[in-house]
């Protein structure tokens, strides 16, 4: 019986994962992008939590924010009662 050759399976390499970021708060708009750029470079798990929560507790406070989120209740409002049964109108 032939004897079955080794596969070549390469190894997925193990990074070490990036140094944390201290982060300055109070957390300005710049602050908010370096650690968005740090977060898109080096994976969602590169920041605490902590920092997690930090940026979209800043996002959630913006006024343009509050604009968007108000925007999509009402379309979500108007989704929802285009999905209700309407009322018979009794003759």
């Amino acid at each position: 019986m032939p004897v079955r050759k080794k596969k070549s399976v390469p190894q997925r390499l193990l990074l070490q994962r990036p140094p944390l970021i201290p982060m300055h708060e109070p957390l300005t708009r710049d602050e908010v992008q370096r650690l968005q750029r740090h977060m898109r470079k080096h994976g969602p798990r590169s920041l605490t939590p902590r920092q997690h929560d930090a940026i979209w507790d800043f996002l959630f406070d913006l006024p343009e924010s509050q604009g968007w989120l108000s925007h999509m209740v009402e379309q979500t409002q108007a989704a929802q009662a285009s999905l209700r049964p309407r009322a018979k109108k009794e003759a």
